[in-house]
């Protein structure tokens, strides 16, 4: 054997050998994390900051911690509970030491947030020998050293140095697990659910290419309700493989709903509110003019008095025109509304034309203006 193919191949099994070892050594030092440590997700990303090093020492210690000491609670695995939020999945399963898919990822996710690393809980369902599983399932993408990867702590659930679903590329990833949106397969040429069933899962350059790390930037900078819209319209587009993929478009769609109905309700208060204000402006300014402007203000504070109106009529009719074109928007009526806002308008140009008679007025003629 030549020696500089020796030596290469020396190399990369002592670099290899040193790699495992660190991981095993991970291991070993993430299970051991004094108990009191693990009572928040806080207080453990805290003491892996401290003790760990690199990002992928991290990421490992955090993986190692969650599938050695959370165990699998088989009386939970057909309880829905998508609709609970992150945090209450978070503490049940801690307090517990024990969950379903989703208490899981949720901890994975939150201690590797923590820890700063971009992190993601990704939904979806899996296959195994071949066959689909008719539960839903969650597991994690993780940006580490320029690369998106995937890890599923529940499928590794007590291993011992041998995890097969750590940072695992999409490329094999896509072989057992399907997420619900297409963006999450991390993959320029994304594999349908008909492809997935039937295993098919070659390379094809005649698909159309997603481009998914532009794709991704653009979903991440989206506010919440972009995402979920952005999400519920891939998944549509994709199709309805079977009712796991219906009850997840289904959650969108309701999730979508609330968020709007919030905001029609937010919009349509808010919208009274500033009514309200303006009445007082103007009510306020009446009450002063009848009073023939007594006691005297400067010219300049009396220009002011009616100035915010136009502000606030700006706004409130904005958010009737948001109101107006809510998807959801059943139930506030913003008509009467908008008459109201359209009656003051005028009152306010009659007042706004007896400033300027009155501006344009001498000192002398002005007290005549208000008995004509």
């Amino acid at each position: 054997m030549p020696f500089f193919l020796w030596l290469f191949l020396c190399c990369s099994s002592i670099g290899k050998g040193q790699e495992i070892t660190e991981l095993i050594t991970a291991d070993t030092r993430a299970a051991n994390i004094p108990f009191s440590e693990t009572h928040s997700t806080a207080s453990i990303a805290k003491f892996i900051l401290a003790n760990y090093e690199t990002e992928k020492e991290r990421l490992r210690a955090i993986y190692s911690w969650v599938t050695y000491n959370i165990k699998y609670d088989s009386d939970s695995m057909y309880v829905i509970n998508s609709g609970k939020d992150p945090e209450t999945r978070i503490t049940a399963a801690l307090r517990r030491r024990k969950g379903v898919c989703e208490n899981f990822a949720a901890i994975f996710n939150d201690i590797a947030v923590k820890c700063g690393i971009r992190s993601y809980e990704v939904p979806g369902y899996c296959k195994q020998s071949g066959i689909v599983d008719r539960t839903a399932h969650t597991w994690c993408a993780v940006h580490l050293d320029s690369l998106w990867l995937f890890c599923d702590p529940t499928w590794d659930i007590g291993f011992s140095g041998n995890s097969k679903y750590f940072l695992v590329p999409p490329t094999l990833f896509i072989e057992t697990h399907m997420p619900f949106d297409p963006l999450w397969q991390l993959l320029d040429h994304t594999v349908s659910h008909k492809e997935f069933y039937q295993g098919y899962m070659r390379y094809n350059k005649d698909k159309p290419a997603m481009s998914y790390p532009d794709s991704l930037n653009t979903y991440i900078d989206m506010s919440e309700l972009e995402q979920l819209e952005s999400a519920a319209s891939r998944i549509s587009q994709a199709g309805i493989a079977n009712e796991l993929v219906r009850t997840r478009l289904a959650w969108l769609q309701m999730q979508i709903s609330i968020i709007y109905q919030e905001k029609d309700m937010n919009n349509y208060n808010s919208a009274v509110s500033d009514l309200n204000k303006i009445n007082a402006i103007f009510n306020d300014f009446v009450q002063y003019r009848n009073s023939r402007f007594l006691p005297k203000k400067p010219d300049s504070e009396l220009r002011s008095m009616l100035v915010p109106i136009d502000g606030l009529l700006s706004a409130a009719n904005k958010k009737l025109d948001e109101l107006d074109g809510s998807p959801v928007n059943f139930q506030y009526d913003t008509g009467l509304l908008r008459n109201r806002l359209i009656a003051i308008s005028n009152r306010m140009e009659e007042q706004k034309a007896f400033l300027k008679r009155y501006f344009a007025s001498a000192q002398s003629d002005r007290e005549k203006l208000f008995y004509q």
